[in-house]
This record gives structure tokens, sequence and C-alpha cells, in this order.
């Protein structure tokens, strides 16, 4: 059976040699050409299902990030023809080419809220939202326009399967559920939908990278086949997540983090922990990966032990 197959079946509910893996990294501002290299030599080194793109080069908004609310309220969105929408369409298609349509690729595209933290920062975003409310949603409706510019160029020219969606902002101490509704969800929502439209292999990600346990109530309903959690920061933990998540299959069940088990710890004990996760899950509607991305000096060698248990399990 080969990776697409693998992942295809695993989607559609059947049973497989064994489960899918995807891990994934970030490679940093690199040149165009070295971004589609290193994501070629880090997926043939780790002999991994599924190719999850990153968007390093485009990780931020191409916009003035001191811009004042009355500069922002004149921004429009940057259109379909930007090298920002263009350029990673290009990516996409350039990585997939090399692939010959062997493994499954999915291509990362935050949401307008993510984006617009990444691009200014966590507080100027914040002090943005709370204190010039009229200038912050505009600014989230036009990264949100150019995002879905981004997600029809990936999935209608690139060969991209589908679409992996980060959420962030639902942190348990950020917004009360009435802000979040009101100042974060509509976009999110239509970025969500816009992939929805496109693709029926989606993947949901509810980040938890700041360590904060998330409102996963807030996401957890949105219209994607695939959903992928931080097991240990929600203390919602595979198994759980495949009662929790009903008719999706759910993605994870490493730490991502530095210095944890897969970063550091021994082939005994990582080959341990992949048959682990079968043994509470079972083999059908589970692929294995991480709570998030890796860090960037793990080695592919590290994920070849947990397909090798896989296989073995």
């Amino acid at each position: 059976m080969n990776k697409r197959e693998r992942v295809e079946r695993t989607l559609a509910g059947l049973p497989t040699d064994r489960p899918p893996v995807c891990f994934w990294r970030h490679y940093g501002p690199v040149s165009p050409e070295e971004t589609v290299q290193k994501h070629l030599a880090f997926f043939e080194a780790s002999g991994m299902d599924i190719l999850k793109m990153m968007c390093d080069e485009f990780f931020t908004y191409p916009m003035d990030e001191h811009a004042t609310p009355a500069e922002i309220l004149k921004m429009r969105p940057l259109g379909p023809k930007h090298y920002y929408v263009r350029g990673q369409a290009e990516r996409a298609a350039q990585i997939n080419e090399k692939l010959h349509g062997e493994a499954f690729t999915l291509y990362n595209a935050f949401s307008p809220y993510s984006t617009l933290k990444h691009t200014i920062g966590d507080a100027p975003s914040m002090k943005l939202l709370v204190e010039h409310e009229e200038a912050a949603l505009h600014l989230l409706d036009i990264i949100c326009e150019d995002t879905c510019y981004i997600i029809e160029g990936i999935l209608k020219e690139s060969g991209t399967d589908g679409m992996m969606l980060p959420l962030q902002g639902a942190e348990i101490n950020r917004f009360s559920e009435e802000a979040y509704l009101r100042l974060v969800r509509p976009t999110e929502e239509r970025v969500i939908n816009c992939a929805a439209a496109l693709s029926d292999k989606n993947l949901l990600h509810m980040c938890g990278w700041d360590g904060i346990p998330d409102h996963l109530e807030w996401w957890e309903n949105y219209p994607t086949k695939m959903i992928n959690w931080d097991v240990d920061v929600e203390g919602v933990d595979m198994a759980q997540g495949l009662k929790r998540f009903k008719g999706r299959v759910v993605m994870g069940g490493f730490n991502n983090r530095e210095g944890t088990l897969l970063h550091k710890g021994t082939k005994e004990e990582i080959q341990a922990k992949a048959r682990s996760i079968i043994a509470s899950t079972g083999r059908e509607g589970v692929i294995v990966g991480a709570d998030c991305s890796l860090p960037m000096d793990i080695d592919p060698q590290r994920i070849r032990w947990v397909i090798e248990a896989l296989e073995n399990a």
C-alpha cells in the first residue's frame, strides 16, 4: 500500500496496513528554492505519508506593522495577483510536482487572527482589538479576503489535497465567549468555509502552542475531515478524541516540544509510545503525529522509528 492509498483509505474509514504518519516542522525565512528543497528533503528522510507544507516565507501579512488605526482603515486587500498570494500557490505547486502524486499533501493557512498576531505581535493585536475595534475588524477582514485567495490558489492550481487550518485565540484566559464570537470567529469561520468549499480533506489544528488550555468547544464543530489538538495541554488523549470528535479522523499523540520524548527519547521509548497510541485507539480513523510543529533540529530518523513501530504493531 503506498502513501496516498494509506491516507485516502483512512479518510474513507477503510482498513489499512498501518495508520498513516504526519509530522511537520518550520524551516525558517529561507529562499523560495530552499523552501521547496527543505520540505522534500525532510519528507523523504522521515518516510511520512503526509507532507504538510509550511508557509514560513509568508508567515506575516505584508503591511506596516506600526500602522495607525486611521491608516489601517484605508487599507485594502492585496488581491489574487500579489506575491503574498501567488508565491504560496507557486511553492505548493513546485513541491507537489516533485512528489509526482505519490504522497498526500496539505498546505498551512492560518486564521486571520493568528496572522494578525504573528504580524504585529500578541500584545499589540489585543490592544488593537480592545481599543480600536473598527480598525481591528477591518484589518481582519482584509487578511481574511487575502487568505481565501491563497486557499483558492492552493486548492485549485497547485495539486494540494487539502488545507491545514490552525486556530488560535480561544485560550481560557484571553477572550470572553461573547468577545470571541464578535471579534475573532467571523473571519475564522469564513476561511474554514472557503477551504471546505474546495476540499473535503482539510485538517483543523486547534493550536495549544502557548501551553494554555483552549475552549475546544468554540472550535471543534468546524467542517473538516481531520482534527488535531494538543493532547497534553488540553488533557484530551487520542482515544478520548475519537469519542469526542466522532466522524473525524484524529491526528496526533506525541508531544511536539523540545526535550520531550520524540525529540530526545530513545528508540525503544519512542516506539513504545507509538504502539501505546494505537493500542488505545485502534488502527482505524487515526493518523499518528504530534501536537504541533516539531523542533527544527529534529532528526527525521526518529519519525522512521515511529513508522517502524506501527508496521510491527
